[in-house]
């Protein structure tokens, strides 16, 4: 499978993408699209991606979440997990955007069903996300099944393969603009104390993710900033420079 070079993919260009598959959906369906952020139809309507759930075999130490199959298109869901997206549905939803995020940038669709040798049957690539438990990392592993000549000798191989640092950047990003619309956050902030956790934690609520996800997404709008480790809150870097040079 062709991956796409994604080291240059500017914030800006992920911002477009989501917004114009966001905009497809309303067109599609003459609805507004509103917090919390109906991404499971989106995926389905837009991308046309079906979802699956089934048992994914995982190494110990690993927490496999969901895997996509992007030749049969669908978004395939660890089952033995359920419990735990119902539990914590920010993570089923940041979970489905990220493997749709694979989908729609990171894998050259044009090339998925490309031709292959006589005789020869390919698996489908598969890319699974997993919590390594040990240091509760999120990463995402990708099981490419080539389809050239060269791959001939891994017929009927899944190789693992940790994402690069890019793909891993770029999908994460795609999932968070998908969930958290600029305009929408941008909007909402508007009647919000973005300084105040209890506010957070309420709005994160309110679009159905994450308090981590939402506080990255924040901050990549530059609607709130944090340094380091310190949990306390500041609308803007300037904000807090003004107030350290205050001691």
């Amino acid at each position: 499978m062709s991956k796409r070079n994604l080291r240059f993919l500017r914030n800006e260009v992920i911002e477009q993408i989501t917004e114009k598959r966001i905009r497809e959906y309303e067109a599609k369906t003459k609805q507004a699209v509103t917090f919390p952020v109906p991404i499971d139809e989106i995926i389905e309507q837009i991308l046309g991606l079906d979802f699956d759930w089934d048992e994914i075999k995982e190494l110990p130490g690993e927490q496999i979440l969901a895997g996509l199959d992007s030749v049969n298109k669908k978004i395939l869901l660890n089952e033995k997990h359920v419990d735990l997206f119902e539990e914590k549905p920010g993570l089923y939803r940041s979970t489905i955007g990220h493997e749709a995020g694979h989908f729609d940038i990171d894998i050259d669709r044009a090339k998925l069903l490309h031709p292959t040798l006589p005789g020869v049957d390919y698996k489908p690539s598969i890319a699974h996300r997993h919590a390594v438990k040990a240091n509760r990392t999120i990463e995402v592993l990708t099981d490419r099944a080539m389809t050239d000549p060269r791959a001939a000798k891994l017929l009927n191989r899944i190789t693992a393969n940790l994402d690069t640092p890019d793909q891993k950047s770029v999908v994460d990003r795609y999932q968070s603009a998908m969930l958290m619309p600029k305009w929408l956050v941008i909007e909402a902030s508007q009647n919000i104390d973005l300084t105040t956790w209890p506010a957070l934690y309420r709005f994160a609520e309110t679009c159905q993710v994450t308090i981590s996800n939402l506080v990255v997404r924040l901050q990549r709008l530059k609607l709130i900033y944090m340094r380091g480790d310190d949990k306390t809150l500041y609308r803007s870097r300037d904000e807090f420079t003004g107030q350290q040079s205050l001691f």
